[in-house]
Parts: structure tokens; sequence; C-alpha cells
């Protein structure tokens, strides 16, 4: 999480620099509507949990559709495959047993909303709303690792969460870093259930939006 947090800063401060330095202006216009493909990585857990989960990795891929509103506001929706998910260890009679990490597939329907500054930022703040397509786990022990499918009816089908990140056009794209925090629970009933009691997706995403011309 800490080198998201270092390239986020480092392609503001580039951005930024670009622009007084060298005149720097992006090529594709913010006012005119612009559909691209977007994909990335994202570090993803749970928060209100009853374990301390952890973070881990996934990605995202999809389309995007950028709509100016005025000169300072745009809107972007968005419809993305999503693998998220969260690992923590697990415990028998208060001794350590291993590592479980859930992994959960996801449709998702991003609405953001684009402030534009004066410089090549943007403020981005939004929600979301995912439909679940798949689960499973695996888990590893000192001895022994395996995987397995879950029961998809012991998680909630719908989570829906709200979006915040910093924008930086380029001449034909954008990158955008955000936080995404969601508002549902995951786990229903069942094992599910036992294991993530209140847990809610959360985690950080790094993107790239190509737009085509």
């Amino acid at each position: 999480m800490r080198r998201i947090l270092l390239l986020a800063f480092g392609a503001i401060t580039l951005g930024a620099s670009a622009q007084e330095n060298s005149g720097y202006y992006p090529i594709y216009s913010i006012h005119d509507p612009h559909f691209g493909i977007t994909f990335g990585p994202q570090v993803t857990s749970f928060h209100n949990d009853p374990y301390d989960s952890e973070f881990q990795f996934g990605f995202f891929i999809g389309g995007s559709l950028s709509l100016p509103l005025s000169k300072r506001i745009g809107l972007e929706p968005q419809l993305l495959y999503s693998r998220k998910g969260g690992k923590g260890d697990y415990y028998i009679n208060n001794y350590y047993d291993g590592t479980i990490r859930f992994k959960l597939q996801y449709i998702e329907t991003p609405l953001l909303l684009n402030i534009h500054t004066r410089s090549v930022a943007d403020i981005v703040l939004g929600g979301y709303a995912g439909f679940l397509l798949d689960t499973n786990f695996d888990y590893s022990t000192p001895y022994y690792y395996g995987y397995g499918e879950l029961d998809n009816d012991q998680f909630e089908k719908m989570d829906f969460g709200l979006i915040g990140g910093i924008g930086i056009n380029l001449p034909n794209g954008k990158i955008v870093f955000k936080y995404n925090h969601g508002l549902s629970d995951v786990a229903k009933k069942g094992n599910a259930y036992l294991f993530l009691e209140g847990a809610k997706n959360h985690g950080f995403s790094f993107s790239y939006i190509g737009y085509l011309k």
C-alpha cells in the first residue's frame, strides 16, 4: 500500500510540474464526451470484520464513459469486472491454525463525479454498486495448503459503497488513485457469516483510463 501511495503522490507532482514548466495541457478535451477502457491493480480487505484481516492484491477491468456537465464538473459512469477479498489468520481453541484468503468476484457500476481544478488534477467523488458473481478461498497452515469454492448463497448478492480519490489527466487518458469504502455486509449466513460477520469491503486502487478517439 505504501508503494501505491508513493506512486499516486509522484503522479500528482509530475502532472503539476509538467503544466508549470512546459505549458502542458491534456490533448483530449475534458469538455467532450469520451469512451475509454480502464484497468489496474487494487489492494482490498474487509473492515468491521470479526478478525483483523489484511490487504491482498486484486485487479479490475472494464469500460468508462466521460460525460462533461460543465466546465468544472464531469460525470463518469463505469462498468467493471472486479476481484476483491481479504485475508487473515484464523484460530482454533486459541491456537494459531493458518491463514485464509477470501476471493470475491463482482460486476461493479461506479458512478464518479470529476471536479476539474485549474491544473491537470481532478478531485474524484462518487459511489458504486456491485453484483456478486462468484466466491472462492484458499488457506494455508504450517503443514498444508488448500483451496475451494464457497456457497454464493451465504454471501450478499449486492454490494454498495463510496469512492474518493484523485485523477491526473493525460494526453490520451487519465490515471486515478481511489479509495473504495463498502457500506453493506459481505456475508449473510452459514460459514461465511461465521468468519465474516459484519465485514464490509474496502480498498485502494490505481487505474489507467485510455480514451478512444
